[in-house]
């Protein structure tokens, strides 16, 4: 049943209140559930006995079964509209979490967890189709990056605030309680969100289909859209799991001081989020091409983690929170993207991009536990020459890709001034 408000289309604060929160509420516990793992590892390890790579490729489904439906997903959104889309998946999100608690072995687990990436996979996504449709794409950048910060509000809360709850309460009991919110977040964005009034869709979805064939064959979409796949990809695979052994490993943190590190990483990459959104708005109307401040973040972020795949323990906090606040500046590819394509593609341009930046994901985070169980376990630790070879691998990753960007777009790099770069 639609219960959205349809009568009067709210403007002003009202229309961002109804349009940006509901959202907002879905998108942090999207990333509660995306970097829970990272504290919650030990008990997992230990209750379950997995290997380092066990452990990463069960984190790692998530980013398999959100990346895997996002074309799917998005044509869906172009179809039916944003908020029914991810009202509905969030429900699937819910159970995911409900099977996750009550897993009796891996398999359940990675049920579970694989359930939770499905059903949140839009939550992004369809946020960023709602902005599409409701505000100027002028205002795009800015509101991506607000969002982002509520995504880092989520990966704070996986970090200290879970490790006080498991003081408490035991990590099944957490996945259920994780469940219940998401309810109430689908319940949120059904009531409270209105419906666009737009055209009917015309095209059919066949159509559709064949549109997101044009969209992947798009030079500008690979030139623009891998760069950001690779400097997200990586940094939120290794903040979802991967950080957090390797503060315990090399920089020889206990949990309560990994934990509080991982909160102020992620609370760097949710004010970076926001700082890189108005920085590219504010330099953009200074004639500073949206293009040339995206390229330049994402080889700040790219040095900034020479650091931490040398292994630089002792300075710990400060490497990884400076390297997340730059990995924020890969979220200004959705508005350089969105700035390319019809507003009526937008649902399949924005979950095009996502999918292609969390099935890396999921190559990453798996790849990492791969490459580090080639060495042995030492004392329930992980061995650091099997973290120098992964992060480093990552950290090649994101110099290809930076290279490329920079090669494919030079002559946009020269002479764009406006978000339509084609």
């Amino acid at each position: 049943m639609d219960v959205a408000p349809t009568a009067a289309a709210p403007t002003g604060r009202r229309l961002l209140a109804m349009v940006f929160l509901p959202f907002a509420a879905a998108y942090y516990v999207s990333f509660l559930f995306r970097n829970v793992n990272s504290v919650v590892f030990p008990e997992l390890t230990q209750e379950f006995d997995l290997s380092a790579g066990a452990l990463g490729f069960l984190t790692s489904v998530y980013f398999l079964t959100f990346g895997g439906a996002q074309l799917p997903l998005g044509i869906l959104m172009d179809r039916y509209g944003p908020r029914r889309v991810n009202a509905t998946m969030l429900l699937v999100a819910a159970l995911g979490a409900v099977v996750f608690a009550s897993a009796a072995g891996l398999s359940g687990l990675v049920l579970g967890r694989a359930l939770i990436g499905l059903g949140v996979a839009v939550c992004l996504m369809s946020a960023m189709t709602a902005f599409v449709l409701w505000f100027p794409l002028e205002r795009m950048a800015t509101l991506v990056g607000w969002m982002l910060l509520v995504g880092a509000i989520g990966a704070l809360s996986a970090t200290k605030p879970v490790e006080l709850a498991l003081r408490v309460i035991d990590w099944r009991t957490l996945f259920v309680a994780l469940a219940g919110y998401t309810v109430c977040a689908s319940l949120a964005i059904l009531c409270f969100v209105p419906e666009k009034a737009r055209p009917p869709v015309r095209a059919t979805l066949r159509r559709q289909i064949a549109e997101v064939g044009t969209i992947l064959r798009n030079r500008g979409f690979w030139s623009v859209g891998l760069v950001a796949a690779c400097q997200q990809g990586v940094a939120l695979s290794l903040l979802g799991l991967w950080a957090g052994p390797w503060m315990r490993d090399v920089a020889d943190l206990d949990r309560v001081e990994l934990a509080q590190n991982l909160l102020f990483a992620a609370g760097a990459f949710g004010v970076g989020a926001v700082l890189c959104g108005s920085l590219s708005d504010r330099l953009t109307l200074r004639g500073v091409p949206p293009l040339l401040t995206y390229l330049t973040g994402c080889i700040a972020c790219t040095v900034a983690m020479i650091p931490i795949v040398l292994g630089f323990g002792s300075a710990s906090l400060l490497l990884w929170i400076l390297y997340m606040g730059l990995a924020s500046f890969g979220a200004l590819s959705y508005a350089l993207l969105a700035g390319r394509f019809p507003k009526e593609m937008a649902g399949r341009v924005v979950t095009a991009l996502n999918m292609v930046t969390f099935l890396l994901a999921f190559g990453v985070q798996a790849g990492v536990g791969a490459i580090i169980n080639l060495w042995p376990v030492v004392d329930g630790r992980y061995a650091f020459e099997g973290y120098r070879t992964a992060f480093g691998l990552c950290w090649l990753l994101q110099v290809a890709s930076v290279a490329w960007l920079a090669y494919a777009e030079r002559r946009n790099l020269r002479g764009q001034t406006t978000y339509r770069c084609l």
